[in-house]
């Protein structure tokens, strides 16, 4: 892979970051709030810590030297009181946005937030969703029992879904030669919130990417296998998120982890520049940017820097993929064969699983069919998603500008 090396431990910071430990500032153009406008927070709310990550020592196979690697990074802390509500807020506002998404066309930042919080906390930010989120796939809520962490994923990214339909897609495939009598049986569907956990797990809620589904002859529905994308997410959580489903659900067989790492991790290539240096690149209007506009900065790196008027707005990506199943012997959560690559280019084209690895199926049932995930195909979709995801990230910035500029022609703002 040309011009590439590991990524440097860098500083943490989800893309969707509408909340600091010192103000609560938002350009969102769904909100009342003037743009760049600040709301001093009670002195208790600034010291009250914010969103950290996970740190664990990692269980993966070593990450082989040009292939992107983990940074560290800061252990998780309790939630506070005064976080619960700035929370409760922002996943209202999250709905909000997400609702005129639908008119606007306006695609969020893909982010995913784990904090430590009690039950009954979780329980709270439930229930902030309300009726008008009921609808509404994202933003999606979780809560680990055994971790006592909630996961808020506010929306994905055309990164994350690039790898969760393909799944969905090879299920219908792999099925249509079986009899019809099994075939009706199995399902693969997106996120659906599953809370059938048992022992250390139980009362655990959580969305998988991709949920595979099966309903017996008794009418019994099994949930037997998942995928597990990371995008934002670390490694460690990612396995986490794998004992869950495999030690805490009896019937779970598969489960399939995707990591996918972008280096240097994202930061808006203008956040050191002042908005009249951003305008003078040329940048269309934010409403006429599209992917024609996208240019790798090495031709020959089919999966490096992306760029928009010679700004970086999409880094280097990598891609493996790792299969876990439960241990025959103590029932706990054990990988199978060896780590895959498939971004950058790998020798192996495809996926190769059988469908009894995924439904409980015998070989007269066709659990030896095989399912396939074409890996050839993957990489031509992840090129189509990465240009979308620096047309999303270039046009938030321009959107911020413009809405700062007509704040400065409000004569009633103050900033």
């Amino acid at each position: 892979m040309k011009g590439f090396n590991p990524r440097q431990p860098s500083g943490q910071g989800p893309a969707f970051q509408s909340l600091s430990r010192t103000s609560y500032s938002t350009t969102s153009p769904f909100l009342k709030l003037p743009p760049r406008q600040k709301i001093t927070l009670p002195e208790d709310v600034q010291r009250a810590p914010l969103l950290k990550q996970n740190v664990l020592p990692t269980t993966s196979p070593p990450i082989a030297s040009n292939h992107l690697a983990t940074p560290p990074e800061s252990p998780l802390e309790m939630l506070t009181p005064s976080d619960l509500t700035i929370y409760e807020a922002r996943l209202k506002e999250s709905i909000l946005a997400n609702k005129e998404r639908r008119k606007q066309k306006f695609i969020p930042f893909n982010s995913v937030e784990r904090v430590q919080m009690p039950a009954s906390y979780f329980r709270k930010l439930y229930k902030a969703i309300g009726d008008d989120g009921l609808d509404l796939r994202w933003p999606s809520i979780s809560f680990n029992s055994r971790t006592s962490t909630g996961i808020i994923q506010w929306m994905p990214s055309p990164v994350y879904e690039t790898f969760a339909s393909p799944f969905i897609r090879s299920d219908a495939v792999t099925t249509q030669d079986l009899q019809s009598e099994v075939a009706r049986r199995i399902r693969a569907v997106g996120t659906q919130r599953v809370g059938a956990f048992t022992g250390a797990y139980e009362g655990t809620n959580k969305e998988p990417d991709v949920l595979f589904k099966y309903r017996g002859q008794d009418h019994k529905v099994l949930y037997t296998a998942v995928v597990e994308i990371g995008f934002t997410e670390t490694y460690q959580e990612l396995i986490d998120d794998v004992k869950l489903w495999i030690e805490g659900n009896r019937d779970m067989r598969t489960v399939i982890l995707i990591k996918v790492e972008e280096n240097p991790r994202y930061s808006s290539p203008a956040s050191k520049l002042e908005d009249d240096e951003v305008k003078d690149l040329g940048f269309p209007d934010h409403k006429d940017l599209d992917t024609s506009m996208v240019s790798l900065k090495d031709p020959n790196n089919s999966f490096g820097p992306l760029q928009i008027n010679n700004l970086v707005w999409v880094g280097e990506m990598g891609v493996f993929l790792e299969i876990w199943k439960r241990d025959t012997v103590n029932g706990e959560a054990k990988q199978q064969g060896t780590r895959s690559y498939f971004v950058p280019d790998n020798p192996t084209t495809e996926l190769d699983l059988k469908l009894s690895d995924f439904y409980p199926l015998d070989a007269t049932d066709g659990g030896n069919t095989r399912f396939l995930l074409t890996f050839d195909q993957l990489r031509f979709d992840l090129e189509a998603a990465r240009e979308e995801l620096a047309v999303e990230r270039c046009r938030r910035v321009l959107l911020e500008i413009a809405n700062r500029e007509d704040n400065v022609k409000d004569r009633d703002y103050i900033p």
